[in-house]
C-alpha cells in the first residue's frame, strides 16, 4: 500500500470529528487530554510526515523523540493549578521544545521561535545566551 492511501486510511481510524479534521486539513493536536489512541496515532501520522504541523503541549516535548524543522513556543505563561496562577514556562522545557528542531539525523538545520511578552522576552534571552550547551546523544 502506498503512503499516500496509508494516509487516508489511517485519517479515518480516529472516532474524534476534530481529530479527523484537522488531518484532513495536513495538521494534528496533541495533549493528555486526548485519547491514547488519537495520540498514538497523531505521532504517528506526523512522525510518517502525513502531517506537517502538530500543535501540541510543552509535554510532547519531554516523552517523545517526534524531531521538527521547525518549533514555535506561542506563550509562556503556564497555568500552574497548585498556585492557582500563571508562571513563566521553565528555561528547561524552553531547551527541550528548541531541541527538537533540526535534528542531525533528520535535518541539516533547523528553526526554533519563542513567543512571549516583552517583559518576558529579556528574561528568556538571558537564560538562552548565558545556558550551559545541553549534548545529546540521540
Amino acid at each position: 500500500m502506498m503512503q499516500g492511501q496509508r494516509t487516508l486510511i489511517e485519517r479515518k481510524k480516529s472516532r474524534n470529528m476534530e481529530v479527523r479534521q484537522h488531518f484532513y486539513n495536513g495538521m494534528g493536536i496533541h495533549h493528555a487530554g486526548m485519547l491514547r489512541p488519537d495520540r498514538k496515532l497523531t505521532e504517528q501520522m506526523f512522525n510518517d510526515g502525513a502531517i506537517k504541523v502538530l500543535c501540541c503541549t510543552a509535554t510532547l516535548a519531554w516523552g517523545i523523540n517526534l524531531p521538527a524543522h521547525t518549533v514555535i513556543i506561542k506563550g509562556t505563561d503556564v497555568y500552574m493549578a497548585e498556585k492557582g496562577t500563571t508562571v513563566d514556562l521553565s528555561i528547561l522545557d524552553v531547551q527541550q521544545i528548541f531541541g527538537r528542531a533540526g535534528r542531525p539525523q533528520f535535518d541539516t538545520s533547523g528553526d526554533a521561535i519563542l513567543i512571549t511578552s516583552h517583559d518576558a522576552m529579556a528574561r528568556y534571552l538571558d537564560k538562552l545566551v548565558r545556558a550551559t550547551p545541553i549534548e545529546s546523544n540521540f
